[in-house]
């Protein structure tokens, strides 16, 4: 995209300036990266004594940043994709894994280490999910998630970002008919969309923790002020990557949501309700393909 833009660019100085005048060049503010990998898992048996059921598996992964920095103003912004299937034997597949995640922090440095930042991030799934009965679960915008904040940031290095904002408006989207009449995802029965007002803090570290290993670690919590502010809302999410050789790379991350506004219903073995309510909610996605990555220097 930078190569096409820049072709652009130059056309339009050749038609704009004489064969003998000299183009200025300088260097761009812009800096690009994208790293992106397919990973899957494939298990099959033929009179197998120990037992054991067919099973393949793939995840397919993205992650895309354009950073703009000029003395003190700097603009960041990125882009994360996720998607992945399961199937055991001839069952139909499952969504393993379903994340579109969109952020954009402009930022003005104060002091060497402090920034006045506007933070806006927004989260959502690509497909539909349905429980074992063919009940709907969820589907693109329902749920969608949209954090608009104003605050500070600390960042003292590369690795380490700290964003507060004790103005933070926060939206749940429940964009399903089904889905909002039952109040889904926090939202009154029949809207929806829920709105709330509070303090958010997100907490980013990456590293190279040792050769060909990084760690890319984000803690986010948010409290409502306007109903029930002690019950904080809980985004914890751990990547680890390992890089093999310039194709070949392997991953393991961890999340973890809590939510105070989601009820989570939990099934004895017979399929019938005996609890309901808020629960952390635990994912673990482990994978081994190709990888490529891409940095403008």
């Amino acid at each position: 995209m930078k190569i096409v833009i820049t072709l652009l660019s130059v056309s339009l100085i050749l038609f704009t300036v004489k064969a003998e005048d000299t183009i200025p060049t300088s260097p761009s503010h812009w800096k690009y990266k994208a790293v992106g990998a397919i990973n899957g898992t494939s298990a099959s048996f033929k009179n197998w004594n120990a037992g054991g059921q067919n099973t393949i598996s793939w995840i397919a992964l993205f992650d895309a940043q354009a950073n703009y920095k000029k003395d003190n103003l700097r603009w960041e912004n990125g882009l994360h994709l996720a998607y992945g299937q399961n199937r055991v034997l001839i069952n139909p597949w499952q969504k393993t894994d379903d994340i579109l995640s969109i952020y954009s922090k402009i930022g003005y440095r104060v002091t060497k280490a402090f920034d006045i930042a506007m933070l806006n991030d927004f989260k959502t799934q690509f497909d539909l999910s349905k429980d074992s009965d063919g009940n709907l679960l969820s589907k693109f915008m329902a749920p969608a998630y949209l954090i608009n904040a104003f605050g500070m940031e600390y960042k003292p290095n590369d690795n380490l970002q700290v964003f507060g904002s004790p103005f933070t408006g926060k939206s749940t989207f429940v964009k399903d008919f089904s889905l909002s009449q039952a109040g889904a995802f926090g939202v009154d029965n029949g809207k929806t969309v829920r709105y709330e007002f509070g303090a958010f803090i997100k907490f980013l570290y990456n590293d190279e923790i040792m050769k060909n290993v990084t760690f890319k670690g984000k803690l986010e919590l948010f409290s409502n002020y306007l109903n029930n502010p002690q019950n904080i809302d809980i985004n914890a999410e751990a990547l680890f990557n390992f890089k093999i050789n310039k194709w070949l790379s392997a991953s393991w991350s961890f999340n973890m949501i809590y939510d105070d506004d989601i009820d989570i219903v939990v099934l004895d073995d017979a399929g019938v309700e005996i609890a309901k309510g808020p629960r952390a909610q635990l994912k673990n996605v482990i994978g081994i393909g190709l990888s490529y990555s891409f940095i403008d220097k």
